[in-house]
């Protein structure tokens, strides 16, 4: 039988080395087994590691808003009602009702659709429903844009909003197969403005 010692495990090649393992396992060596997983940990640990890329400066601006985004919603859920359990028990009898969580799975805000097809940079938003209206905040930029050109939006029902416009002036690049979550909407350059906004019409969906 093979003496074998821990420098001519070393010297096998990995494929050598990982047959020997198989062999070893097979006849229940339990000695050259440990001696070829050690082998094999050593070599893992001398491969070099993927480094993870960077955020580019866009994503990081996305993560930096859908966090910002987040923390409206949590100062919002403080102030208002917006559990599920409410918005399903004050929505009885509409068809198909589905309570949208305000926030993702992550506790940040969720993916837009415009986003998530690819049409639009960013799309990020917030979302509180009750009944058919929707409420939502949003951070939104176009593509091939600057991230200085990012907007906040916020979507909801024309008389839960003060000025509302169109959606499609809000949005005029969304396509008929990217419905938006209302009929009108407001646009705003800071996030406190378009909070505020957000904050009112919440006000008055769940009065």
């Amino acid at each position: 039988m093979v003496d074998w010692t821990d420098d001519r495990i070393a010297a096998l090649s990995d494929q050598d080395l990982k047959n020997l393992l198989v062999n070893a396992e097979r006849k229940s060596v339990a000695e050259v087994v440990a001696q070829c997983k050690a082998e094999m940990e050593k070599r893992d640990a001398l491969k070099p590691r993927k480094a993870s890329k960077p955020r580019t400066e866009l994503k990081e601006f996305e993560h930096e808003m859908a966090g910002q985004l987040a923390a409206v919603g949590r100062e919002m859920a403080a102030k208002y009602d917006l559990s599920e359990e409410t918005a399903k028990a004050k929505s009885a009898g509409v068809k198909g009702f589905r309570a949208h969580k305000l926030l993702d799975a992550k506790g940040y805000a969720k993916l837009g659709g415009m986003q998530r097809d690819g049409s639009v940079a960013i799309d990020r938003y917030i979302s509180y429903r009750r009944g058919t209206d929707v409420v939502s905040l949003n951070v939104f930029l176009l593509k091939d844009q600057p991230i200085e050109a990012h907007e906040f939006h916020v979507i909801a029902p024309k008389a839960l909003l003060d000025g509302a416009r169109p959606v499609a002036e809000i949005r005029p690049t969304a396509t008929e197969a990217q419905k938006q979550s209302a009929d009108s909407g407001l646009a705003f350059k800071d996030l406190p403005s378009a909070a505020a906004a957000f904050d009112a019409a919440l006000a008055k969906i769940t009065a």
